[in-house]
């Protein structure tokens, strides 16, 4: 894999706003002297800053035992490392722990007259996993709390497993329309089976709840996208992975939040000179 410098994630990594994902600032790979900036899961305002403890970065036994094998080479060095993150508003104060292994990476560097050299080498952190995992994007309080608990999970997969994540999306939308108490099964009409229930999938629950409206495309896109996740492998990247993040994001605003905003809208509405 190759880096270059300076790269987009050097500094600290900046607070999701409530429209777009800046996707820039969330990589699994940074370099040992990052200074994060991850959101803070506990509170809306809060960055997860690197305490004065710092990375703390060892080798196994046995890989020291082995650099005294003669077939040994640097790149057999395995070494695992932890960072332990502290919310910057000072009321909350959250711990987020991380942790992964060093990865080696070829990097270009840009020596600032507008030459690139690469092949030069580095070693950067690999985040394996974080925990409390900070939120990929804010949630209304509005959201349920098993949606709000499925997009935990999402949250977390992010570090480790990129097709596990989009699956989890799949699941929160389930049980987005498990709330909105779409039914799970229907009445069959014709055929052998006629007067029996039969199961519906998730396309018929979406079809159910959506009759066309806006939402119908989206929370499709979110069911096919995570039926893709499902199969792990390559069928899904980063890329489908925000684009997925961004409709839900937008979905759940246009559900949950359009009751409160209109009643705001009326309000304004309603105001005259002097109230």
């Amino acid at each position: 894999m190759r880096l270059k410098k300076p790269n987009p994630y050097g500094g600290c990594i900046e607070r999701i706003n409530n429209v777009n994902i800046n996707r820039d600032t969330w990589h699994r790979l940074v370099p040992k002297n990052a200074t994060f900036g991850l959101p803070c899961p506990a509170c809306a305002n809060g960055k997860l800053k690197l305490d004065t403890t710092g990375v703390n970065i060892v080798e196994p036994k046995h890989s020291i035992d082995y650099r005294d094998d003669q077939s040994w080479e640097p790149d057999n060095v395995v070494e695992r490392w932890s960072a332990r993150l502290v919310c910057d508003e000072a009321p909350c104060g959250e711990i987020v722990h991380l942790i992964g292994d060093i990865e080696t990476v070829e990097v270009d560097i840009d020596d600032g007259d507008g030459q690139t050299y690469w092949g030069a080498r580095e070693d950067v952190l690999r985040v394996r996993a974080a925990f409390p995992a900070p939120p990929l994007f804010r949630m209304s309080k509005n959201v349920p709390s098993r949606v709000r608990r499925e997009l935990d999970l999402a949250f977390r997969l992010y570090w480790a497993d990129t097709s596990a994540c989009v699956a989890r999306l799949r699941t929160a939308v389930e049980a987005l329309l498990d709330h909105q108490k779409v039914p799970t099964e229907r009445l069959i009409k014709n055929g052998p089976n006629k007067s029996k229930m039969k199961r519906m999938d998730l396309y018929e629950r979406i079809k159910a709840f959506t009759a066309g409206a806006a939402h119908e495309g989206q929370l499709d896109g979110l069911r096919n996208i995570g039926n893709l996740g499902t199969h792990g492998g390559e069928d899904v990247n980063d890329e489908d992975l925000f684009d997925a993040l961004e409709v839900l994001q937008f979905a759940l605003t246009g559900i949950y939040d359009t009751k409160s905003i209109n009643a705001k809208a009326a309000k304004l509405q309603s105001k005259k000179a002097g109230d």
